[in-house]
């Protein structure tokens, strides 16, 4: 919870001043809305690992492979990239460019969990007689 109360008043506060960048000077109110969701992200870098870091832990106790967990964070973070390009976009007034990100997300997402599809597919042609 502390790590979040942070976040909201520092988005509440840019909040209102983009409202007033954004009729005078909406290239920077987009370059100020990027800003602070790179320095959001380094702030939470480490909490962050920390996650990862578990998740592969209960992994190896569980005898999955880290190679599942891979995947699963490759995944992951694709479709954390992709939203957040794709609502820049769409705040600098970019719908096109926008949905063409959405659509490579969606292809990056399904080429990095090939490996995964390509191991359920091989499990059920096993289980055919």
């Amino acid at each position: 919870m502390s790590e979040i109360v942070p976040v909201v008043v520092a988005a509440l506060v840019l909040s209102f001043i983009q409202i007033n960048l954004r009729s005078a000077y909406p290239e920077y109110a987009a370059l100020l809305a990027i800003l602070f969701v790179v320095i959001i992200l380094l702030r939470l870098l480490s909490p962050m690992r920390d996650m990862i870091r578990l998740f592969y832990q209960l992994g190896q106790g569980a005898g999955v492979s880290g190679g599942y967990f891979d995947v699963l964070l490759r995944t992951v973070a694709a479709a954390y990239i992709t939203a957040f390009g794709s609502q820049i976009c769409k705040d600098a007034g970019e719908e096109s460019l926008a949905m063409v990100i959405e659509a490579a997300g969606k292809l990056v997402m399904i080429v990095i969990a090939l490996p995964i599809i390509v191991g359920v597919v091989d499990a059920l042609v096993n289980l055919l007689p």
